[in-house]
């Protein structure tokens, strides 16, 4: 009998080490321990890349009151499962806010949206918000502030982000 205890008791030892006992809730090789919840994909608490599509540099753009910039390609570092805020404003007396300015911003779904429009002609501007998605997946809209009656060079008519 002597002999059948120490064998139960040497299996029962060894078997509650690799049940989890000790390491925080995972087993070997840090799989999670059966009953132990795996966490979902975070949204918050990391970034994501936002980028702007400029339409020809015609609108001055600034996300999250940052530095506004005329570039052809506006890019910020936007902390993920938040709301960005991007203003676009005519680059120079020559341009104007159109009706529809926006793509891919939550403003009718990502569909041509006119924004929040504040002032008229070269000092006019158009507030968009767009959610920012999970962490590292990058987000892209584009702006176009139109010559006046939009001609010659018309605004595009679809969303030229990718």
């Amino acid at each position: 009998m002597r002999r059948f205890t120490l064998a139960l008791f040497t299996v029962v030892g060894i078997g509650l080490p690799a049940c989890g006992s000790g390491d925080s809730g995972t087993g070997s090789y840090g799989s999670p321990v059966a009953g132990t919840p795996t966490p979902n994909p975070t949204i918050g608490g990391g970034t994501a890349t936002l980028t702007v599509q400029n339409f020809l540099n015609w609108c001055s753009v600034e996300i999250n009151s940052g530095t506004a910039s005329t570039d052809a390609t506006v890019t910020a570092s936007v902390a993920s499962g938040t709301v960005a805020t991007i203003v676009a404003t005519p680059a120079s007396s020559s341009f104007q806010i159109g009706p529809d300015p926006w793509f891919g911003v939550d403003q009718n779904g990502g569909a041509a949206a006119a924004g929040t429009d504040v002032g008229s002609g070269a000092s006019e501007s158009s507030t968009a918000t767009v959610t920012m998605p999970q962490t590292g997946v990058p987000q892209c809209v584009s702006v176009c502030c139109q010559e006046p009656g939009n001609a010659p060079v018309p605004c595009p008519t679809t969303n030229p982000c990718p």
